[in-house]
């Protein structure tokens, strides 16, 4: 069966040949021939009594208007496309019929008309095979399965579809500005190579900056082209380049380029290679992103939003692979992680802080491990870890170095916090092991971890050898015996006048642990509060601070110290004994002992709170709100509530004096406070501007780095510091 092109041919011939073999025997004639010059090149055609060299011979005559014979008689062929000459050869010793002429005009017309049958014919039959291209193209894009097969295909096609010597597609790095050369082809091997290694920085070509900003094709030639891009087009052979922007749904994915060695390649036929480049770009986008949001909904139907490791689904899918396709003597291990008493980030510090302790948390598990290794997060605050190839011992060390990995502090919202992890281990040998049975296991030693004090290994099935590490419960149940705990000191200072005097401070926990060092309250108070030793930290530190007091020599001014109270150590019975016992054995003012609470709801839900407080103000202490601003503010509560002081959070402090929102807040505050007779301090000013926003707004005394730092003494003045 004959393919179109062939049959385009066919048709076309077989016109030609009847109008040349009538031609030849046309009274007189003896031979016929049909010379054709197209762009093609040139194309002969004869019929009568002549050989083809002669016939070809005769052709180069009478189109390069050679001397003909006088037996010959030459016309032109009516052709739109190309120039025809019909030549035809008589016999000499015959007389000339005297309607020969008239015969070749119209022998002529005829050739004509066979010549634009085969021309539309022949253009039929390539449109007929581009549209197949198209088609076959249109296809691969659509179904490809990745991103480097579109690029591949894309490249490939590209030469075809233009004519171009060379053709790249790019794609573009939009955090760093550069466009990447992914696929390439028509190029030799050094060429090649050198694109997919140099990284284009679209800021050091202008001409792909312009491009890219008004994300439209652009035609660049090596003549007037920046430095850098005319040594790219020295290294690649090109002296035209035509580029056009890949975009869906208005992103910017990258480009294509179609490379030529001459610097006319574009001269007749732009617009026509422009249309298809443009067309294949639009494919190619549309398929790109296509390819992209399949990739995204894939990655998030198997990895945590959060931290971006995999999910449960994922792991328990390479749990069951690897367990499937292991052989005796490789074990396979999980090790699970619940992070101790994580719900008290949450509750401390709020979700955010929270969050961002799960993503930390998650960088450092990863960090131990090989790159064939699993690390997922099951749920809100337990990790999986899926080690492969690994013996008992092995897997042990693994999990103790897990554990070590959280010893230190994270750095979160301008805090330190601590965290400790329970962890439990299942090892199993050789193939032929279900996933759900090595999980469990692992779950029920995470959760006899827990039962031991928590912060340690515990391995499934393995018998208790080793001595148990404190729990860290248990060691804060000893501090305050211990000699561990000590009070830092962070002075409030009132600033209406240039010098600033101190009028108190805040006393701030801390746990000297001996084996961990000078812990901050963000390690240790979530376990106290969980674990119901709050209420004793809180005690203690109110006897240390009224000895602190107690132990400064008279001053101008009597200073206040303020130390933190939990809402359950407000409920305790031993409170206002202990508070009354604290004063009265050093003979301090009760007014000089100020209680401050965290504003939160539970303040106002809680049984009796609201009671202690107000038998506190009858005692004479003064009481403070915390935080005020972040947690359940109302103007009837606030009022309802026997505070003297609030103090302002830091969140609003932090963002003076740019963020109009926090300067209006803080003076609606002030004139909230103002009407109401409380006293009003803003913690954490930590620069100078935001003191001077803080004066103008009319606050009086303020608390912060810029003015002193907790320490452990007690400052009753400011030292060698100039905050006017």
């Amino acid at each position: 069966m004959a393919h179109a092109h062939e049959l385009a041919d066919v048709h076309g011939d077989v016109a030609l040949d009847r109008v040349l073999e009538q031609v030849a025997r046309s009274a007189g004639a003896v031979a016929a021939v049909l010379a054709v010059e197209c762009a093609d090149g040139r194309h002969v055609w004869h019929a009568g009594d002549l050989d083809v060299r002669d016939a070809e011979a005769l052709a180069e005559g009478v189109l390069e208007q050679g001397a003909v014979p006088e037996h010959v008689l030459v016309t032109q062929v009516p052709c739109r496309t190309c120039t025809a000459v019909l030549a035809v050869v008589h016999d000499p010793a015959a007389p000339l019929d005297p309607a020969a002429d008239r015969l070749l005009e119209a022998a002529a017309a005829h050739a004509g008309v066979a010549l634009e049958l085969r021309t539309v014919l022949e253009v039929g039959t390539r449109e007929s095979e581009r549209m197949t291209r198209l088609a076959r193209l249109t296809h691969e894009v659509a179904t490809a399965a990745d991103e480097q097969t579109l690029a591949d295909v894309v490249a490939r096609a590209l030469p075809g579809l233009t004519g171009a010597r060379a053709a790249t597609v790019m794609r573009l790095e939009p955090k760093v500005g550069e466009l990447h050369v992914v696929a390439a082809h028509g190029h030799d091997d050094a060429q090649r190579e050198h694109l997919l290694v140099t990284p284009i920085r679209a800021s050091e070509v202008p001409e792909l900056a312009a491009m890219l900003n008004r994300r439209e094709p652009a035609v660049l030639h090596i003549a007037t082209a920046s430095e850098p891009l005319r040594e790219l087009f020295r290294i690649t052979g090109s002296a035209t380049v035509l580029s056009v922007p890949l975009v869906a749904e208005d992103q910017l994915l990258g480009v294509l380029t179609a490379g030529w060695g001459q610097v006319d390649a574009l001269a007749d036929g732009e617009a026509e290679v422009l249309d298809s480049l443009v067309s294949l770009a639009e494919l190619a986008s549309t398929s790109w992103h296509n390819l992209r949001l399949l990739a995204a909904v894939h990655h998030q139907s198997t990895h945590d939003g959060l931290t971006g490791l995999a999910n449960r689904t994922s792991f328990r899918n390479r749990l069951d692979e690897v367990l499937r396709d292991a052989v005796d003597g490789e074990g396979t291990a999980v090790v699970l992680c619940d992070l101790d008493r994580f719900t008290g980030i949450n509750q401390l510090f709020g979700h955010s802080a929270g969050d961002e302790m799960l993503r930390q948390v998650a960088a450092r598990l990863g960090g131990e491990l090989r790159a064939q290794d699993v690390v997922a997060r099951l749920a809100g605050d337990e990790f999986a870890v899926l080690l492969v190839d690994v013996d008992d011992q092995r897997a042990d060390a693994v999990a103790h170095r897990l554990v070590d990995s959280l010893d230190s502090a994270f750095r979160i919202e301008g805090r330190d916090l601590r965290i400790t992890v329970s962890v439990g281990l299942a090892v199993h040998d050789g193939g032929g092991g279900r996933g759900d049975r090595l999980l469990a296991a692992a779950d029920q030693a995470m959760r006899e971890a827990k039962q031991r004090g928590r912060n340690q290994v515990v391995m499934a099935g393995a018998e208790e050898s080793a001595p148990v590490v404190p729990s860290l419960e248990a060691e804060l149940a000893q501090a305050a015996g211990s000699n561990q705990l000590r009070l830092f000191f962070q002075p409030l200072v009132d600033v209406t006048t240039p010098d600033g005097g101190v009028v108190g401070a805040e006393a701030l926990l801390r746990w000297a642990h001996p084996r961990l060092g000078l812990l901050s309250p963000a390690a240790f108070l979530p376990l106290a509060e969980e674990s119901g030793l709050v209420t004793e930290l809180d005690l203690w530190a109110v006897d240390a601070a009224c000895g602190a007091l107690a132990g400064l020599e008279p001053g101008p001014v009597p200073l206040r110290i303020a130390v933190n109270m939990a809402s359950a150590t407000l409920l305790d019975p031993r409170m206002l004994p202990t508070i009354r016992t604290a004063l009265a054995s050093r003979g301090l003012e009760p007014g000089r002992l100020e209680i401050e609470v965290v504003e939160s709801r539970a303040l106002a839900d809680l049984p009796g709170v609201v009671d202690a407080m107000r038998e506190l103000r009858q005692l004479g202490v003064r009481l403070s709100l915390d935080d005020f601003g972040t947690g359940y503010s109302t103007l009837s509560w606030l009022h309802s509530l026997p505070v003297d002081q609030i103090k302002i959070d830091r969140s609003f402090v932090m963002r003076l004096p740019d963020d109009g929102a926090s300067v209006a807040v803080v003076r609606g505050v002030l004139a909230l406070a103002r009407e109401l007779s409380i006293e009003v301090v803003a913690e954490g000013v930590e620069d100078a501007e935001q003191l001077a926003s803080l004066r103008a707004a009319g606050c009086d005394i303020v608390q912060g780095y810029l003015l002193g730092r907790p320490g452990p003494v007690l400052l009753q003045h400011l030292v060698a510091r100039e905050i006017a």
